[in-house]
């Protein structure tokens, strides 16, 4: 049950984190956020929009080819110090709340790839409101972005789940 509540509870502080911090952007450093992201963030008024661009900043490419960012032509397109503090303290409180080192990387590991999921789905819903092409090569190509941003979530993550179940592991 610990790991179940961590990885949800993970989720949601990653995000949570996420978004207050792209929306007091302009008070924050250049180096944690850049400003043409808040910029995109702010600029835009559809909640569903700015979770989007969210999540372009929580799930970056990795691998050098197309990113959520790039696909929506707004948001990241590289890593930033914003999403490894996000992941980090999503996979700390994650742990925390599984209470074991092993369920802590684990609960930290499946939120990163619920949020995944939960992203591609609204990408996809953002620039096709047909569901019937949910299986579509449009649609894949943006899993694949979003599960190719998951690399450098799953290290911060994995080490704040280390961290948060080996703090509170049963002794």
């Amino acid at each position: 049950m610990g790991q179940f509540i961590g990885t949800l509870v993970g989720l949601i502080v990653g995000f949570v984190l996420s978004f207050a911090i792209l929306t007091l952007g302009t008070v924050m450093p250049e180096a944690l956020i850049p400003s043409s992201i808040v910029a995109d963030f702010l600029s835009r008024p559809d909640l569903e929009v700015r979770l989007a661009i969210a999540g372009t900043v929580m799930y970056p490419s990795a691998f050098g080819s197309i990113s959520l960012g790039g696909m929506l032509h707004m948001g990241a397109s590289s890593a930033t110090v914003l999403m490894f503090l996000a992941w980090g303290t999503g996979g700390l409180v994650a742990g925390l709340l599984a209470r074991g080192p092993v369920q802590g990387i684990f609960a930290g590991v499946f939120s990163v790839i619920l949020g995944a999921l939960l992203i591609w789905l609204l990408v996809f819903f953002i620039q096709t409101p047909d569901f019937s092409a949910i299986f579509g090569t449009g649609s894949m190509l943006i899993l694949q972005a979003a599960f190719e941003g998951t690399v450098y979530p799953l290290i911060g993550v994995g080490v704040g789940g280390l961290l948060g179940g080996a703090i509170s592991r049963e002794r």
